[in-house]
């Protein structure tokens, strides 16, 4: 079956039917599959992509916080330095240093720096040194106290000569000298008013050590323009250690700006990162930011697995939660398509025993959902195909009875038509006695015989009655004949006296002839099956004879006047008057009878002897 509904006018139904192979629109459990796993696809990608969503949202956030971070801890280090600076700028306009007297910028610098043990080579120290006598003057490191400046690391001693305004150097290690080891770095302002006198201040990096510009999973340290470690959050071993983290984002920062901070991931750390236990070999985080007022960058690391952590595990948890939907989905999917398509089936095996004439297959299912309802409508068709086919075979039968009657009636009629054509053939050949049977069988049939037996009987009485009126004519026609030549005979022995009664005489034979012979006619048409003709002839036969009888009475009244003679005359006009007017007697009901007939043609009345040859002259 195919599974397609009618033609759809929608063009995207349509678009679809033409896309999908034709294998596929017939089976049900294989579109419902392919919707399921299309459903299924669509919710695994919204998922998908939402946790993406959420983990590139997350992970955004993750960058913003280093790179805010990281500002925090430039500014930070901006402001640290800023203190230092206006710490050494302050000592370098102080008063005791402005009296240029050694005891009391000792005195000064030592209560700066009170409490402190000058021995521990990791605190600050301050000098005052002298460039135009080359010493050391004061400083708060014993050991540095008085000496000559070249004991000062040549960092320092770069930075002092030709400076105009408060400078940081560079990071620096003094090995080999007074300075001891400790990286440090210094700030250096000269003094107003006093010609190559200067302050300096320096700072060992390690001060720094133990400082987090972010949070507690994070490894913060800052690196110089030479992207040297200048300090580390823990570990001081580090410090000078070239960065070399095998990322770029010192270089970002600087082309930055101090106004701007950023955040990238990189790794696995190399260089100083490797050697934090935190960050070895791993990938990571990294905030950035330019510390204002130097080529310092601060950095912010977190591992990738702390930094992004909780976003893998809302990732992981919405691709679970995902891929859970979707096995639902599939698994809720699977139970449904295979109950429906199992019920689908089983219908489809149902309506095809159905269709192949097994109406009492059993139509039933305990759904009570459209697949339900669906199995109910079949189980409705069913019934009223078995009902439709019930009353089709009754009335087939019906049918059937109905035909067998009208077979049955057919070749009754046939026999009965028979029959009637085989009288009616008699009746046609001459024989008018010929009747027709009615067997009670057929009203059609037995009105037929009835009206064809009352139409023979009076055609059997017009015949004979011609038949009776010929026999007449003939003998009239005879004895007028007769008469005609005994009277023409006395005519010609009467004188010229009688000679108008002769010449009616001779025209009351004329006329009788015509008579005779309008009578053959008649018989004649009789023959030829023309009744109104032959009625039209007896017409004129009975007018003519009617004519002649008038005539006959003029001539016997004019003949009572006639001589002797003429007597014998007189007797033969008397018969032939009589017998005139026993022709009238016979035409006139003859006619009537006749009047009943129609036809459609005139026919020649023609006798085949008798009277009907021709009249004879008696010469």
């Amino acid at each position: 079956m195919n599974g397609d509904a009618g033609p759809d006018p929608n063009p995207l139904t349509r678009a679809l039917r033409t896309a999908t192979p034709e294998f596929v629109r017939r089976r049900f459990a294989l579109k419902f599959f392919i919707a399921l796993l299309c459903i299924g696809l669509f919710v695994g990608g919204v998922g998908a992509v939402g946790t993406e969503q959420i983990r590139t949202e997350f992970e955004q956030q993750v960058l913003t916080e280093h790179a805010t971070m990281a500002k925090q801890g430039a500014e930070g280090r901006a402001a640290w330095n800023t203190r230092n600076r206006n710490f050494v700028e302050t000592m370098a306009r102080s008063g005791a240093v402005a009296s240029g007297d050694t005891e009391a910028i000792h005195d000064r610098f030592n209560a700066e720096m009170r409490g402190r043990d000058y021995g521990d080579d990791t605190l600050p120290n301050l000098h005052y040194v002298d460039a135009a006598s080359g010493r050391v003057t004061v400083s708060t490191k014993s050991s540095l106290d008085g000496e000559p400046l070249s004991e000062l690391n040549a960092t320092l001693r770069s930075a002092i000569e030709g400076t105009t305004q408060t400078r940081l150097t560079d990071a620096y290690t003094s090995e080999a000298t007074l300075s001891g080891t400790t990286p440090r770095i210094a700030y250096v302002t000269p003094v107003a008013d006093a010609d190559g006198e200067y302050v300096v201040y320096t700072v060992p990096l390690a001060q720094f050590t133990g400082t987090r510009f972010g949070s507690g999973e994070s490894t913060s340290l800052v690196v110089d323009g030479r992207n040297r470690v200048l300090f580390h959050q823990s570990n001081n071993s580090l410090l000078l250690d070239r960065y070399g983290a095998g990322n770029d984002a010192p270089g970002v920062a600087r082309e930055l700006g101090p106004a701007e901070s950023g955040a990238m991931r990189a790794g696995p750390g190399a260089g100083a990162l490797d050697a934090t236990a935190a960050l070895a070999d791993s990938d990571y985080v990294v905030g950035y930011a330019q510390v204002v007022g130097t080529d310092w960058v601060v950095l912010v690391h977190t591992d990738i697995q702390a930094a992004y952590g909780t976003v893998r595990r809302v990732a992981n948890q919405g691709l679970w939660a995902t891929l859970l939907g979707v096995a639902a989905i599939g698994v809720l999917g699977a139970v449904l398509g295979r109950n429906t398509t199992r019920a689908i089936d089983r219908l489809t095996r149902k309506t095809e025993q159905m269709r192949n004439g097994d109406l009492d297959v059993e139509v039933q299912s305990g759904r009570i959902d459209t697949v339900g309802q669906l199995y109910d409508g079949f189980a409705a068709m069913r019934d009223s195909l078995q009902d439709q086919i019930a009353e089709a075979e009754r009335e087939r039968k019906k049918a059937q009875v109905a035909r067998d009657e009208v077979v049955e009636t057919n070749a009754h009629l046939q026999n009965r038509a028979a029959e009637y054509s085989e009288v009616m053939e008699r009746a046609a050949a001459g024989d008018l006695t010929q009747r027709l049977e009615g067997d009670g069988e057929n009203d059609a049939m037995d009105a037929i015989a009835e009206d064809f037996n009352a139409m023979i009987e009076e055609l059997e009485k017009t015949v004979g009655q011609l038949k009776s009126f010929s026999d007449r004519v003939e003998e009239s026609g005879r004895v007028v004949g007769e008469s005609a030549t005994t009277v023409r005979d006395a005519a010609e022995q009467v004188a010229e006296s009688i000679q108008r009664i002769s010449d009616d005489a001779s025209r009351q034979r004329d006329d009788l002839q015509q008579a005779a012979e309008t009578v053959d006619e008649a018989v004649a048409a009789l023959d030829a099956g023309d009744p109104q003709q032959a009625q039209a002839h007896l017409d004129d036969v009975a007018a003519t004879l009617t004519d002649v009888a008038g005539r006959t009475e003029d001539t016997m009244a004019e003949a009572e006047n006639v001589a002797g003679a003429a007597e014998e005359q007189a007797a033969e006009l008397n018969e032939v008057s009589a017998r005139a007017d026993e022709l009238v007697r016979y035409v006139i009901p003859l006619s009537e009878i006749l009047g009943h007939f129609t036809t459609e043609a005139e026919h020649e009345f023609v006798f085949s002897g008798g009277p009907s040859a021709a009249p004879q002259d008696d010469d």
